[in-house]
């Protein structure tokens, strides 16, 4: 009675195999087992630890280390070579025979069958929620989930490249970095070593990574992607992530200001960064990220307010100061005060035939030629 059981058993699952194998191609979605092998070769590896005996959800068992090509995704079986001993495990299930702890490797949120395949098979064709197993864990620096295909945890290898040499999953661990397109991780590390390389400038000192990832974070990043947040980008582009929207934004305002020249940033200077844009991204929503960026008004208001947070960080005005306040009303403004600064430093020179310090020629511009132009245009109960 067990022996035509189990083989009825057997018949359904092979057949129920292939209706899925059909509805796969049809669909286009991926229905094969991960390989282990070529996902562990593929990922940054931390090492790995015995978990020991654990009861493992069977929908998050997706890999094999060598039965992946004998079984779908689902666990169903895909060929008859090993129907015997299929068969000869489901009739051990009826007849109540114990059996030991399948050994699996969990990578991820995810497992991959060491030993046991067709144990795990019967158990899913049996209904069968849970199944206790010998666990050792593949330590990697992000998540993979029972959702992914090959082609997907295979990109998440840029991803983990850049964390690993980041650690921004330990520095800051609640922001999201993934990227549709994995070739721009190198370009994003592009952006920490070019604010390390400012940074150690404007400090006259060595910084370390650690210290660039953290700041380069803490005051690019995290204040671009919440303006962005504010505005909405993310439901109007709903197939890019944040950080997408963060390279993009962020190119688009240093071409806007590199089209500035050095004068205010106008109509004529956005266009040229969405011509130039546009030349780099052929994809449609990129394009129509540019667009919306060109007639966004609150990428000026961003691009001012770094120009202000680097110009009181260069003239130290608030520490001279405490309370100045040197405000325009566009980008491109503080340039322009800063060369004036330079010119009364050059002239104060000249008047007083000695060397001005920089922070001296600050303070006489702001007392001298800033307040009292302020001041005549005030009306007179303002001032």
């Amino acid at each position: 009675m067990y022996d035509t059981q189990a083989q009825d058993d057997f018949e359904r699952a092979y057949w129920r195999s292939m209706w899925r194998s059909l509805i796969a191609r049809v669909t286009g979605r991926n229905n094969e087992l991960l390989p282990f092998d070529a996902v562990r070769r593929s990922l940054p590896y931390r090492g790995q630890r015995d978990l020991g005996l654990q009861t493992v959800s069977l929908d998050r068992i997706v890999g094999s280390v060598g039965r992946y090509r004998d079984f779908d995704r689902a666990f169903l079986p895909v060929q008859r070579e090993t129907t015997d001993r299929w068969i000869r495990i489901s009739k051990a299930r009826y007849q109540d025979v114990p059996l030991p702890p399948v050994e699996l490797y969990k990578i991820g949120d995810v497992y991959f069958v060491k030993d046991g395949n067709h144990r795990v098979s019967v158990a899913r064709e049996r209904g069968q929620v849970e199944i206790d197993a010998y666990v050792t864990e593949i330590d990697i620096p992000f998540r993979i989930t029972p959702d992914m295909d090959i082609d997907t945890v295979l990109a998440e290898k840029a991803y983990g490249g850049f964390i690993q040499q980041t650690r921004l999953d330990e520095l800051r661990p609640n922001s999201d970095f993934h990227l549709t397109n994995p070739a721009e991780y190198e370009r994003l590390r592009e952006h920490i070593d070019a604010h390390r390389y400012y940074l150690g400038t404007e400090l006259q000192a060595d910084v370390s990574l650690e210290e660039a990832v953290l700041s380069w974070h803490d005051n690019v990043y995290r204040s671009l992607v919440e303006a962005i947040e504010a505005e909405g980008l993310l439901r109007q582009f709903p197939t890019l992530t944040i950080t997408d929207l963060y390279l993009r934004v962020s190119e688009y305002q240093w071409l806007v200001r590199e089209a500035a020249r050095d004068t205010l940033v106008d109509d004529e200077a956005r266009a040229e960064a969405t011509d130039r844009m546009a030349d780099i991204y052929r994809q449609r929503v990129v394009r129509r990220v540019i667009r919306t960026l060109r007639h966004s008004t609150w990428i000026d208001t961003m691009i001012r307010d770094r120009e202000y947070a680097a110009f009181l960080e260069h003239t130290r005005l608030k520490e001279l100061r405490p309370d100045a306040e040197v405000l325009v009303s566009l980008p491109g403004k503080y340039e322009k005060i800063l060369h004036h600064i330079a010119v009364h430093q050059y002239y104060m020179g000249i008047d007083q035939q000695r060397d001005i310090s920089y922070p001296e020629a600050v303070t006489s511009w702001y007392d001298n030629v800033y307040l009292p132009a302020v001041k005549q245009r005030l009306p007179a109960g303002r001032q």
